[in-house]
């Protein structure tokens, strides 16, 4: 008797695992100077039950959730952050060709030098059963990188492009920064993934952004290799309710919208599905030491 080969038995490690572990690294060389000053995130949103799109009497809704813990080290240049996030998406309806379960781990930052600035991040994104079975596929890499010139050395304008997943797959777009303060609180555009304002004392923050990004899938019986791209617009107002003190982290709420959900995967019946969710309520709750 033959027997065929288990698929991962001859599977390679795709570059970008030796790439994110590398930036890792880096991430970490870059958060250890005297002057730094680090912070950590424990954060979790949950929808509300997406209702599933047409008339498809057996459809069931489709839930949404996410948690993650972020660390971040602050210096004159910039900031480094650290990110793990797990996002169960509940999709019941068909075969889809993963189980949901969604899970990221990122390393990167913002950083300033003169009139240039640098915004990235690189990582690792897939389902569960990718991680647990070691089981890697070259999506399974990630990121986004964007480039801003001020338009002269005072200007609060910058001018740039940004490629990342925000609108579906890997795309380079042109990019507007402005960024201003004021007794009226802290203006932040960066369109046309962002527009931000937070009041003078940092209680309130009002924000609309641009969320949307890739995670690497595998079947249940780990044959079919595919993607999963998640976007939408989210507004959120957010409110500082308790501020911490010694150990104590502040405690920060959060009520918002997602407007025009879109996710697109691979169903084992039926093939590449682009689903438009549409829209729904969200809340949010921060701990931030």
């Amino acid at each position: 008797m033959i027997h065929k080969p288990c698929a991962s038995a001859h599977r390679q490690y795709p570059p970008g695992l030796l790439m994110f572990r590398c930036l890792l690294l880096a991430g970490l060389g870059l958060c250890t100077p005297v002057q730094a000053a680090t912070s950590t995130e424990l954060f979790y949103q949950q929808w509300q039950p997406y209702n599933w799109p047409g008339q498809a009497p057996a459809a069931k809704e489709v839930t949404r959730s996410q948690r993650g813990i972020r660390w971040q080290t602050d210096t004159a240049s910039g900031a480094t952050t650290v990110q793990y996030d797990y996002q169960p998406l509940r999709i019941r309806t068909g075969q889809p060709a993963h189980n949901g379960h969604l899970h990221r781990v990122t390393v990167g930052g913002s950083w300033q030098q003169g009139p240039y600035r640098v915004q990235g991040r690189a990582g690792l994104a897939g389902t569960s059963n990718m991680f647990k079975e070691q089981d890697f596929h070259r999506k399974v890499a990630n990121g986004r990188l964007a480039l801003f010139r001020a338009i002269s050395d005072d200007a609060r304008l910058s001018l740039g492009v940004g490629g990342d997943h925000r609108f579906g797959s890997f795309r380079w777009l042109p990019r507007v920064r402005w960024a201003h303060a004021n007794d009226q609180g802290h203006w932040l555009l960066d369109l046309p993934v962002l527009a931000q304002w937070k009041s003078p004392d940092r209680l309130w923050t009002v924000s609309l952004r641009r969320v949307g990004d890739r995670w690497a899938t595998l079947d249940r019986a780990r044959e079919v290799e595919s993607a999963l791209y998640l976007r939408d617009w989210q507004a959120e107002v957010r409110y500082r309710v308790l501020a911490g003190a010694d150990a104590w982290p502040d405690l920060v709420l959060g009520l918002g919208a997602s407007v025009d959900t879109r996710v697109r995967y691979r169903d084992l019946d039926t093939g590449t599905r682009d689903l438009h969710l549409g829209e729904t309520l969200l809340g949010s709750i921060t701990l931030h030491w």
